[in-house]
């Protein structure tokens, strides 16, 4: 039906067209933070309006009506509102006769006797996704109050080496005259980036340059998101280095420093996409996700149209008049070993039961997925290296016997070309029973895609905080 989930328990309501479409959460924690001022992030990642989504634009400000009192659940149901203000319903008038092909609209008449809100798609929509970031919201601050394992549990060591654990006065007056030179002589790349970077110009977030951190000077940093910046042509990628590397991204890991790299041609020659994935990142990472406490999900798009370059996929689109799909990817981090239920309540089951309720989701795969069906089971097994669990390869995706084993959970999924295009299809009137020409009017997404990210780290913190109160991680009262 239209819930999921057994103890943190989702129910979305509402149509494309209709007054309001909103979601009712039961079973989140009491005394839980929680605020309007929580969902802007991720509801903003959602919104269309920007290349290839749809020019319908809503505000999305949420009404909390039940739940939350003194900006702290309650324990009660959390009811959550977003009017619809930006409709244009005359769009769909011809689809009470003729189906587009594609959608719901002709099996939900066939299902509901014509009875069905026909506008948009009505409760068949994509709009109803808003539904599942709020869900995904509050799941994320459960997921929040589960605490990182330790680098043994992880499998990992802490490093003593000298510069790496701490930031000190004197480490930083050492470092700081080679940061200073470094300054002087940036590469074209470099140079290009801080154009862009400087004085605010990226949502407003304030960059430095060759600044030390823990006995590191990286590229760009910006301190208020703890997000590092690195331009190289390949630098990073020699084995003298990767060592170094290694040291310095646990330790910036463990103190909630994110890195994210671009080669020299990358700052070069496709510009407009590198500061997309820095905005992106900025804005609690599209592909890199938010630093948190606990588990940490991040989703990216890999893919759109075959191209791993965004605008190129795009293009093609635009070129042909036609909508286009895409490939997505999830990784979640910090997760405890054992969550899920076999059979049936498998972790795959249960997050790809979840995934197949975002529109448009056409296929999923775990860790090395169909590539698994060509590989012999000596490479494909992944060797445990120690008593906690870490392995020395992933090709399992982080979900053994369908538990959790503590490793990084991996999967992707499939995203179909927007089903409203302009091109001209034929289809059924069913009213006359004839084949007639059609094409779809309104405001569509070039490539729906674009804007599943968010939402796809939504459906998966919702299943795994029902899995962590499941399995009592998590305390019914904070």
């Amino acid at each position: 039906m239209n819930s999921f989930g057994r103890i943190y328990r989702v129910s979305i309501f509402g149509e494309s067209h209709g007054v309001n479409v909103g979601v009712v959460i039961d079973g989140c924690p009491a005394g839980i933070a929680l605020s309007v001022e929580d969902f802007s992030a991720d509801l903003e990642r959602r919104k269309g309006g920007t290349k290839g989504t749809t020019p319908r634009k809503e505000d999305d400000v949420p009404e909390i009506v039940s739940g939350v009192f003194n900006n702290k659940t309650t324990g009660s149901p959390i009811t959550i509102l977003f009017k619809n203000s930006n409709t244009r319903s005359a769009d769909y008038e011809k689809q009470r006769a003729v189906p587009r092909p594609g959608h719901a609209d002709f099996v939900a008449s066939k299902k509901f006797d014509g009875y069905q809100d026909y506008r948009g798609g009505g409760h068949f929509s994509g709009r109803l996704t808003v539904a599942l970031v709020a869900a995904g919201v509050v799941a994320k601050k459960i997921l929040d109050l589960t605490p990182n394992p330790s680098p043994k549990e992880r499998g990992t060591a802490t490093t003593s080496e000298a510069g790496y654990i701490t930031n000190s006065i004197e480490e930083w007056k050492t470092l700081l005259p080679f940061a200073k030179e470094n300054r002087k002589t940036p590469t074209e790349a470099e140079n290009i980036m801080w154009q862009e970077l400087r004085n605010r110009k990226l949502n407003e977030y304030k960059f430095r340059r060759q600044h030390p951190v823990a006995g590191y000077i990286p590229d760009f940093v910006c301190l208020e998101k703890k997000l590092m910046v690195e331009i190289d042509g390949g630098y990073h990628n020699e084995e003298e280095q990767k060592k170094f590397n290694n040291i310095r991204e646990l330790w910036l890991s463990e103190n909630g420093y994110r890195m994210i790299r671009f080669t020299n041609d990358q700052v070069l020659y496709q510009l407009p996409k590198v500061l997309q994935e820095l905005g992106e990142a900025l804005s609690f990472g599209e592909g890199l996700g938010e630093v948190r406490n606990g588990i940490l999900i991040t989703a990216t798009i890999l893919e759109i149209g075959g191209e791993t370059d965004i605008d190129k996929g795009l293009q093609k689109a635009i070129d042909a008049k036609d909508s286009i799909g895409g490939i997505i990817e999830c990784r979640v981090n910090g997760l405890p070993i054992g969550l899920g239920e076999p059979f049936f309540d498998s972790a795959e089951s249960l997050i790809s039961h979840a995934v197949f309720a975002i529109p448009a989701v056409r296929a999923i795969e775990f860790g090395t997925g169909f590539a698994a069906a060509k590989m012999f089971g000596s490479k494909h097994n992944d060797a445990i290296e120690n008593a906690e669990g870490k392995t020395t390869t992933n090709h399992a995706g982080g979900v053994v016997g369908g538990l959790t084993n503590g490793n990084e959970l991996v999967f992707r999924i499939a995203i179909k070309p927007t089903s409203s295009t302009p091109q001209e299809q034929q289809t059924l009137n069913i009213e006359t029973n004839t084949i007639e020409p059609f094409s779809v009017k309104g405001r569509h997404d070039l490539c729906i895609a674009l804007r599943v990210p968010v939402v796809l780290e939504a459906v998966t913190a919702m299943v795994l905080a029902d899995l962590l109160l499941l399995n009592k991680k998590i305390s019914r009262v904070l």
